[in-house]
This record gives C-alpha cells, structure tokens and sequence, in this order.
C-alpha cells in the first residue's frame, strides 16, 4: 500500500467497490455455492478457473494462480500503479480522492492521457461538424448517400469530414491552444522531415471515430474519397490507442451483446454501420488487424457466444480459421456465419435486408461444418483424383475433433458422400490423430478447439503426447488421487498397492505421490506441509491441484471411484494399442496373435462395458 494515501481512504474506497460488482464489468460471473465463478481474464481457459469470494472480497485463479483483492484486480486488468487503481475506483465510488499525492511520473503520463483524450474530442467535434455542414464535404456525403447510410446512423457513430486541406485540423486546434506536437502525440497529425512543418494526419476521408467501452474518443479511422494509399487509414499507437485492444462500435454494441449473450464479429466500419442501421446491435468489428487475444477478451467481459461474419473469400475464410483459433482460445462459443460467395455484411445487408442477415447469423454453423462444407463445396465430384484429394482434407479436418462421438458421426456422414468404407475412413482419421499427437502432423485451423483437448505442455507434463494419458479427464483423475493421498497413509497404501508410483503418468502428480509418501510416514499431510517440501517450480502447479478438490472428493467411496475411473482410461489405452498390435500381426502374417488379441480385447470391451465410468 503506498504511503500517499491514509488507511482511511484506502480503506473507504476499497469498502464502495463490491468486488463482484467490479469484476463483473470485465468478466462474466455465475453465482455458484457461495462464490461466482467465470472464465479467467488473465490467460487462456474454456473452462472457469476463476473464483471471487464476496464474503472475503477476493479473488484468485485456480488456473494461473493470480489473486488479491479489489485494487489488485484493477491493478492488473488495466495495467495502473495502485495509485491510479485507488483514483479509478473512487472515481467509480464517486469518493474523491483529488488531494492524494502524484509522483511527478504519475501526474506526467496522467496529463499526457488527458491531453491525448481532450484532443480527440475536439477532433471528433470538427469533424462532425465539417461533414454535416461543409460544402466540402459534398463528396463525403454523396459517398454515404451512395452506401446508404442514414443521418440517423451517421450521428450514432460521429461520422466526420477530414478536409482535403493540409493543415484545416492543427488550424482549428491551434485556436484552442493546442500546439502541434500535442496533435501529433495524440496521432492526428505528422511532423515533415527536415523541418518544423506539421500536416494533418487525416485529408479528404471519411471519418469513424474509435471510441472505447468507457466511451472516451481513443482514436480515428479514415476511408480515402479519392484515390489516397491506404484506402483505410488508422490512428497510431498512442498512450491512449492500440489497435489489438479495442474494437469498433463496442461503445454502441456492448449492451447489446450483455443482453444476447452473443457478439457479431465483422471486418469493416461500414459492416458495422450496416448491421447497427438493419437492428443487429451486438455486431462490431476489428481494426484492420487479424483478431487479437485482447480483442476476443473484450468480448468475453459481455457474451458467451461469438458468431464471425467475414467476408465470403479466399482472404475472409483465412480470417474466419485465424478468428476460430483466438475465441476458443479464451473459452467463447464460436461458430460461423455463412455468406453467399462475393458478399460482405455490408453488401449482403444491402441485398437481402436486415431480416435475411439476422437469419445468417441464428442460423451460423461451428467451425467444424463451415470447414467440411467449404471442403465438399471445392470438390469435383466426377473426378477420381479430386474426390480423393478431398478425402485427405476431410481426414485432417476431422482429425481435430475431440469428441468421440461428434467425430463419429461427422464420419458416418461423410462416408456416405464420398462413399468409401466408413471404417476405412475412421481408421485415415485415427492414424492421422495420432500422427498429430505425436507432433508428426501439422495441426488444422480448426484442430484441438474442443474443450475436452489436452493441456498445453509444460515442464511437468511434457511427455503427455498420448491421446488417453493426456486427455483433460484423465488428468484430473490423478490430481484427485494426489488430493486423496494427502488424507491418510492407508490412501497412500491404497493407491500403491492398485496403481503403484508408474501409475501416475504426468511427472508432476508422480513427483507429488512420491513426496507424500517420504514425508507422510504417520498418517495425513496437509496441503501446506506439501507444497513446503516441493521444488520451486513446482509449487504453482502444487497449488493449484490441492486446491481443486471436486464435491464427490468428500464421499466415503471417493477413492475407490477415482481408481475405478483410473483403471477404466487404462483400459482405453490398452484397447488403443491392442488395435495398433492386430494391425502389425495381421501384417506379419501372425494369424495365432492375432487371435489372442482378438480375445484380450473383448475381454476388455466387456469389463470396458461393465463398469460405471466416473466421468
């Protein structure tokens, strides 16, 4: 806590800020027992692993071990000092906190801001007014006459008018006492090499403002009205823009999309226009850049669900695989809205109308379908080699599908059109799955977006290439284990006697057994006992797993259930190679193995099929 500010006020502010009502403005929570619970909004997850307390008024991140209280969060999720963390959240509070000290370095970067947002409001403001009533914005106004979009519209986002002039803009802010190398600081204008001359920035386009969540101007694009390089033009980077982490129109969509659940990504400013003008309100759109992590967790603060719309060619379906890869990576529910070929929402809109684009995106597909149907659309069906070619697509693709059963019927569904042997078809899809496992194959645009996909490899389970031992599932059945262990030394004999030390397949939960049996001799260990005798390095990830304890973890049979569920992913595995060894035996000519696998893996199906699987 810095010494500029009392306890007291500290202590005040800290008292006005519910944490769940303020991480609510950044993440989605959903109230579960007596804590609420969403997707982490420092890393990458699909499933919730970040847990606020209201009774503590903390937080923390069971996923990457990130927690504090209210000023913390803040703190991190803006990128402030606590200084700017207490001044924002009595800003919220409406509790004045003007009086605290500033460094000097504090007060400079918090007037540099200032300037930059006083500068673009005063922009925004010129150019409103030079498009609506300048006779020479005709032709900025014919280009919207043309584009169809109405006054209405146009007021809505502020379009604006740069003139053709030079200097019309460094002109008008001069007048208010703003100099030159404060417009250019603020991106609005540029400084002429060899000399002292300044020019706009921005000269005869099209103006949209970019304004973000807090509703503050935080930089401009501009779309040329003649034959100008680039067409579309951005602000910098500024102290108060980047480009990764804003979005256009989310000032005017984020209600929208808090009250649907769903967001609408699109490429263009004039597909956001088009779709706020035809009523579909949650749609915003990128900033001339392919979608970023910041981009897709602005997103996640307000909806659960993502529809991309981009254009429908080559370049937009590239976008669409890179968009898929981003939003699932921070947990969204995405999926695809498809356009006819040649169309962009703008133009669809302008074609079929509001009501045939609201149907597009209710009736937008996953990810998996867009690709499949894309692949089946280029294929030339009289044609041997091309049905072939698209074959080998298909195997790719579905080799990226977790889910047993969405693969098997995606399988089922394709053999039929290409008519091949479903059998054959899921034995290509196997092969390549495994080859993909084992980092033999590239991955798909559309590979391992499911929830149910392996962690990401770290130092403690990078040897988890296999598709059982690595699979989400399996893993939390040996966390659970270590869980259990801790509780007593006949647990710790127990799963000894059934699985043994190699029973534990990822070397951080074999490393944690092991420590719990040295330094366990006489009974239970506590989970601060554990993680003062693990390494350094593993000590996060200790955490994280003794604080995950699941309700069932408390019932009389917890353990005997959990080495129920190890043994039936054993079995699996024993399965998957079983089918691998009548390959090669059948191959060799060795017809009495053969048999005798045959035996052992209906043995298998058999006990496979008897047990109750935890999971």
């Amino acid at each position: 806590m810095s010494s500029k500010f009392s306890n007291d006020l500290v202590d005040k502010v800290r008292e006005a800020n519910d944490i769940v009502s303020v991480v609510s403005d950044y993440v989605q929570l959903k109230k579960v027992g007596n804590r609420f619970v969403g997707l982490c909004p420092f890393h990458s997850e699909r499933t919730p692993s970040f847990s606020v307390s209201p009774d503590r008024q903390l937080f923390y991140c069971f996923g990457c071990h990130v927690g504090g209280n209210v000023f913390t969060f803040i703190m991190k999720m803006e990128g402030l000092t606590f200084p700017e963390a207490v001044r924002r959240l009595g800003l919220r509070a409406g509790i004045d906190v003007s009086t605290s000290v500033e460094s000097p370095q504090e007060r400079a970067a918090r007037e540099r801001r200032e300037s930059i947002y006083r500068v673009n409001a005063l922009a925004l403001a010129y150019y409103r007014q030079t498009l609506v009533h300048s006779p020479s914005a005709e032709c900025a106004r014919d280009y919207l006459k043309q584009r169809r979009i109405e006054a209405d519209t146009q007021e809505k986002f502020k379009l604006g008018y740069a003139p053709a002039s030079w200097d019309s803009l460094i002109t008008m802010l001069a007048k208010k006492g703003i100099g030159p190398t404060e417009v250019c600081e603020a991106g609005l204008a540029l400084r002429a090499s060899g000399g002292n001359r300044y020019y706009d920035r921005f000269r005869n386009r099209l103006v949209f403002p970019i304004v973000n969540v807090y509703g503050r101007v935080v930089g401009f694009g501009g779309r040329a009205l003649d034959d100008s390089t680039p067409k579309y033009l951005n602000s910098p980077e500024s102290a108060v823009f980047s480009k990764r982490s804003n979005l256009y129109g989310i000032d005017l969509a984020s209600d929208s999309m808090r009250r649907s659940g769903k967001a609408v990504l699109v490429e263009g400013y004039m597909d956001v226009l088009s779709a706020h003008q035809a009523g579909q309100t949650n749609v915003v759109a990128t900033l001339g850049t392919a979608l970023t992590t910041e981009q897709a967790r602005i997103v996640l603060r307000y909806a659960d669900h993502v529809v991309l719309c981009y254009d429908a060619d080559a370049a937009g379906s590239d976008a669409t695989a890179r968009g898929v890869s981003t939003t699932s990576a921070v947990g969204l529910d995405v999926r695809v809205a498809v356009l006819p070929q040649g169309h962009d929402p703008d133009s669809f809109i302008k074609e079929f109308g509001g009501e045939a684009f609201q149907r597009s995106v209710d009736e937008a597909v996953p990810f998996i379908r867009y690709q499949l149907d894309s692949l089946l659309d280029a294929v030339d069906w009289s044609d041997l080699e091309s049905r072939l070619h698209g074959l080998e697509k298909v195997v790719d693709v579905l080799s990226g599908v977790d889910s047993e059963v969405e693969r098997a019927e995606y399988t089922r569904e394709l053999s039929e059109r290409f008519n091949v042997d479903p059998g054959a078809l899921a034995l290509d899809v196997r092969k390549a799955r495994m080859a993909a496992m084992r980092g033999t194959s590239r991955a798909g645009p559309g590979g391992n977006l499911r929830s149910g996909s392996r962690p990401k490899p770290s130092a403690w389970n990078h040897g988890l290439d296999d598709p059982i031992w690595g699979s989400k599932a399996y893993l939390e059945v040996e966390r659970a284990l270590v869980r259990l262990a801790t509780e007593s030394l006949q647990n710790r004999t127990r799963i000894m006697e059934t699985i043994g030390l190699d029973g534990f397949k990822m070397p951080a939960h074999q490393r944690l057994f092991r420590l719990l049996c040295d330094v366990g001799e006489n009974g239970a260990v506590t989970p601060a006992e554990l993680v003062d005798c693990v390494d350094a390095e593993l000590k996060d990830y200790a955490s994280s797993v003794l604080l995950g304890a699941k309700p069932w973890e408390s019932e009389p049979d917890a353990l005997e259930n959990a080495l129920t569920a190890w043994q039936q992913f054993s079995t699996r595995h024993r399965l998957n190679e079983i089918d691998d060894e009548i390959k090669e035996a059948d191959v060799a000519g060795d017809y009495e193995r053969v048999y005798e696998l045959q035996a052992e893996q209906k043995k298998l199906r058999y006990l496979l099929g008897r047990d109750v699987p935890l999971y």
